[in-house]
């Protein structure tokens, strides 16, 4: 497999990581206490998720 083909891979891996987050974060908002602690801080995992896939996508695209 080349660099190229593993980096892209890394970067779909990142947006289903995104997706999922965004998941969370709206059934979070959905709840009947929105307020309410949560143990994952989905908005962060979402921003850091959608940064980390556009740098390897960037990667991906140089290499």
């Amino acid at each position: 497999m080349s660099t190229q083909a593993m980096l892209y891979g890394v970067a779909a891996s990142c947006a289903a990581a995104a997706a999922g987050a965004a998941w969370g974060d709206r059934r979070r908002t959905q709840r009947h206490d929105p307020d309410a602690v949560g143990v994952i801080d989905w908005r962060t995992v979402q921003l850091i998720a959608i940064v980390a896939g556009l740098v390897v996508a960037a990667f991906a695209v140089r290499s």
